[in-house]
């Protein structure tokens, strides 16, 4: 792929083919998952989930090329907006979803199931972890890791969701 073209945001016909193969897991077992999910309980503070302010930081730095940031797109939370993607990730997609939303991104047969996932974390203040692989990216042979947190946006009572993607060796 040409560099340039890396740096352009997909239309939507080339990005709603995005299909989540996956299983929930009772925990995660990917280092890479752990290591966030230690961060994340480090920061979880009488009663209070990691706020967005805590994010960046040195502690977190090792973290952030395998993170990802969403937010709900209204008060329905039905379609959810990708804030941040790291490094790793947007090289591993070949292109930066930034920007777009779950419903531009996903396959729409995955997108309702994926929200209600969203919802279920940002307001039960819970993580859930699941494992499989994601269809319509050219690397759906490798075993991934997605864990999905909670986490306090610019207000205790605006939540975001903090997630990470680990690939396992093959």
């Amino acid at each position: 792929m040409h560099a340039d073209a890396r740096n352009q945001l997909p239309t939507e016909a080339q990005t709603a083919r995005i299909e989540a193969l996956v299983e929930a897991i009772p925990a995660a077992t990917h280092p890479e998952s752990l290591a966030l999910i230690a961060f994340w309980e480090k920061h979880h503070i009488n009663g209070r989930v990691l706020r967005r302010a805590d994010l960046p930081c040195r502690e977190a730095a090792p973290l952030l090329p395998n993170v990802f940031v969403l937010q709900p797109t209204d008060e329905t939370a039905t379609d959810w907006r990708l804030r941040l993607v790291g490094t790793k990730l947007t090289r591993w997609l070949d292109f930066d979803p930034t920007g777009l939303t779950i419903s531009g991104f996903y396959h729409p047969d995955h997108v309702a199931e994926n929200a209600e996932v969203y919802r279920m974390v940002t307001r039960d203040r819970r993580p859930h972890v699941t494992q499989g692989r994601l269809g319509g990216v050219n690397r759906d042979f490798l075993k991934l890791e997605i864990v999905h947190l909670p986490m306090e946006g610019a207000s205790v009572d605006e939540m975001l969701l903090l997630g990470c993607i680990s690939v396992f060796e093959q």
